[in-house]
């Protein structure tokens, strides 16, 4: 291979890779930060799913008064706590983000599916609840402790998602920067091998 030919592959490879960055860095950053909205809200649907199961836990002390109230907010909460497995496990899918072969947020995505799984046992757990709720005014008290024991779990999922967002779009656009950094290496070598070469074809000043 002649020097010239490859110092106009190293100049092809660095402008390929650069307009890849560009596009991964369009499109992943965006992609990173519909995950990062999605982690946020999935905390307050979690922590509304839970004051909503301890509403109707509390509800039940007035026995056959708050009976209907309880009902409205058992199927609150069990939409509340579709709604948060549906977010999870869009979330978990979301973590599998390849950009070049690279699967930086692979890691939690197992995590995620797994509060995903759990967020729909409770929300399955909670419509039964709810359509029970007409029929069990004799047994109140126990299903007012039932309610009490899921609110506990819901309280502790919602413990399992971190506060502070994860922060995807740093780890992405750290990602690009490291994959960007061979091609600038390739476009500024070469040139300085055409510079080089062009150089050399004009020979030493007269």
């Amino acid at each position: 291979m002649s020097r010239s030919t490859l110092a106009w592959g190293l100049v092809a490879y660095g402008l390929l890779g650069l307009a890849l960055s560009i596009v991964g860095f369009t499109y992943g950053l965006d992609a990173a930060g519909q995950i990062e909205r999605m982690a946020d809200a999935t905390g307050t649907t979690l922590e509304a799913a839970a004051r909503s199961t301890s509403a109707a836990a509390d509800s039940f002390d007035s026995i056959d008064g708050s009976l209907v109230n309880a009902g409205e907010s058992i199927s609150q909460a069990a939409t509340l706590s579709a709604d948060a497995g549906a977010t999870l496990d869009e979330l978990s899918a979301a973590m599998n983000l390849s950009i070049f072969g690279a699967q930086p947020l692979a890691p939690l995505a197992d995590e995620f599916a797994d509060a995903a799984a759990q967020a729909d046992e409770l929300a399955s757990t909670l419509t039964t609840s709810a359509s029970s709720v007409s029929d069990v005014r004799a047994d109140a008290a126990a299903v007012g402790e039932e309610l009490g024991g899921l609110a506990t779990e819901l309280e502790a999922l919602r413990d399992s998602v971190p506060d502070t967002s994860v922060p995807v779009r740093g780890l992405v656009a750290l990602l690009m920067a490291y994959l960007t950094l061979p091609a600038v290496a390739a476009l500024v070598s070469g040139l300085l091998l055409l510079r080089a070469q062009r150089m050399a074809d004009e020979g030493p000043p007269a």
